[in-house]
């Protein structure tokens, strides 16, 4: 009789591993072509508890993926790999999102849950600027001001486009607008039922702006839409309808903001800036802050294991322990699938990417240093702390002690600002330069004075690093590219599986008075 596997639950999965099994419901799918990712198959999953997760998986899995998944239908996941969620309009809250990969099974579960999960902001919230709108949401209302349906052009290509206005059951009202095939959705409805003040349900839908007014539209193809759904609030919608219950209340108006990054040639001319600061930037720019390290962030692994070749590629590979469902025989090289070359590898190497959480004298914040940074900054290779094994960690508590002996030196980081901290929301920044010792001393007697932490004279240990000027970290991991050409693409997730087991890291509670 075979042992049921322990699941976990979404909250608690973490990139530091692949091997995790989780318990899931597919509550939505659809497939997006980039230029990037090439044809993949996106998924919503959600777990007993609500929580929500995006999911993708590549072109090669797809069928195999949509046989095994199916919508509404609640399945046992095990083994995918786990990276930073990120994107301007993200379809759900977590952190973190998930990857189908040739390991992972897809097997079926006993548990019952007909819940859609779904969550209805109020139109008040969407206004008036509560919810971020780099997060897809729920909304549902009965259609007003529905306006005729015109096609347009768009890219050279003929779309359709319908404008109307929602009314939620308060009576706040917001403006509406269906691209292409969910304009056509609505037009199909309104042939078959002739009813212009239908209870119009999207699903996953973008919080935009046009000509100064807050706008719900579809998100590409990520949306789903749904008329006069079997569901409570419609329901309700319904019934406010019947008894004319609803007084009408514009939502506030919110500008839209365009930003531009300032390009920088020379770190002398990059300001300090606190923490504070950064975390309501408003622009896309490079700056400075000075900080110590206060914990290593053991959600992640310390490296990953780059891709060795002669283009230098450096990036991440995932192991590969089956084929065709048969686990591989054991190896003294095991095999590697490169996410870049896309193509099969057994040479590999350990790369740092390090994430840190800091403070100085204003806040605390997380940053990622990738190889060429982390390893001036813990004054050796990742090879070198690395204890040779390419098995996955169970205890992503247990660092090598070069690595916590980060904890509590200052530094001077120069950090990159990008559209993903701008414009998405994402909270980690990536270090692109470091300064220690008395070059914090030197760059602080020529800026102009901030509250940082008192320690930000801190030396490392002899011989590590004083200033690097050509450290700019990059995607390759080892080139060196200027500021003004870094692109969004060098902070690709890149997860690892192994550790070298050293020093168990204690992790403290923030002080409030700090």
């Amino acid at each position: 009789m075979s042992m049921i596997k322990a699941y976990s639950l979404l909250k608690e999965i973490k990139p530091y591993k692949q091997g995790w099994c989780i318990q899931v419901k597919l509550v939505h799918s659809w497939r997006q072509k980039t230029n990037y990712g090439g044809d993949t198959l996106e998924m919503i999953l959600a777990d007993e508890t609500g929580v929500k997760i995006h999911c993708s998986a590549r072109k090669n899995l797809i069928q195999r993926t949509q046989s095994k998944l199916r919508l509404g239908e609640w399945r046992l996941i095990d083994t995918f790999t786990v990276s930073h969620a990120r994107g301007q309009y993200r379809p759900t809250g977590h952190t973190y999102k998930m990857s189908i990969i040739d390991d992972t099974t897809i097997t079926q579960s006993t548990f019952e849950c007909d819940d859609e999960f779904m969550n209805f902001p109020s139109f008040e919230e969407i206004g008036n600027g509560t919810l971020k709108n780099h997060f897809l949401i729920d909304v549902i209302g009965q259609v007003t001001s529905l306006r005729d349906i015109q096609t347009v052009q768009v890219a050279g290509n003929d779309k359709k486009k319908v404008e109307f206005r929602l009314m939620d059951i308060n009576g706040q009202s917001i403006a509406c607008c269906l691209w292409g095939n969910y304009a056509e959705q609505l037009e199909e409805h309104l042939q078959k039922t002739n009813d212009p003040n239908m209870v119009c349900m999207i699903r996953f839908a973008k919080i935009g702006f046009y000509r100064g007014d807050v706008q719900i539209t579809n998100a590409f193809d990520a949306s789903l839409i749904r008329f006069n759904p079997q569901i409570p609030e419609s329901l309700a919608l319904k019934n406010k309808m019947l008894n004319n219950d609803f007084s009408l209340a514009l939502t506030d108006q919110k500008k839209d903001k365009r930003v531009i990054k300032d390009q920088i040639d020379d770190w002398n001319d990059v300001s300090i800036r606190s923490i504070s600061d950064i975390q309501v930037a408003s622009q896309e720019e490079d700056c400075k802050i000075i900080c110590s390290i206060e914990s290593i962030d053991t959600d992640w692994s310390w490296f990953y294991f780059g891709h060795v070749s002669r283009s230098r590629c450096n990036k991440r590979s995932i192991r590969i322990k089956s084929k065709n469902g048969e686990k591989l025989p054991p190896n003294d090289k095991p095999l590697f699938w490169c996410t870049t070359c896309n193509a099969n590898t057994t040479t590999v190497s350990p790369r740092f990417k390090l994430h840190l959480v800091v403070k100085d004298g204003t806040n605390t914040c997380k940053l990622m240093l990738l190889d060429s940074i982390a390893k001036i900054v813990v004054g050796c290779h990742a090879e070198e702390l690395w204890d040779g094994s390419y098995e996955e960690i169970e205890d992503p508590d247990v660092l090598p002690q070069a690595i916590t002996n980060l904890v509590g030196k200052s530094f001077c980081f120069g950090l990159t600002l990008g559209s993903e901290n701008v414009n998405d929301g994402s909270e980690i920044y990536l270090v692109s330069q470091v300064w220690s010792g008395d070059r914090i001393l030197q760059i602080e007697s020529t800026s102009e004075p901030i509250t940082h932490v008192s320690s930000a004279s801190s030396f490392l240990s002899a011989g590590e690093v004083s200033v690097h000027e050509n450290n700019e970290a990059n995607s390759a991991e080892g080139t060196s590219t200027p500021l003004s050409k870094r692109k969004e693409k060098d902070q690709i997730d890149q997860n690892s599986t192994t550790k070298k087991i050293c020093t168990k890291l204690v992790k403290t509670e923030k002080n409030k008075d700090d």
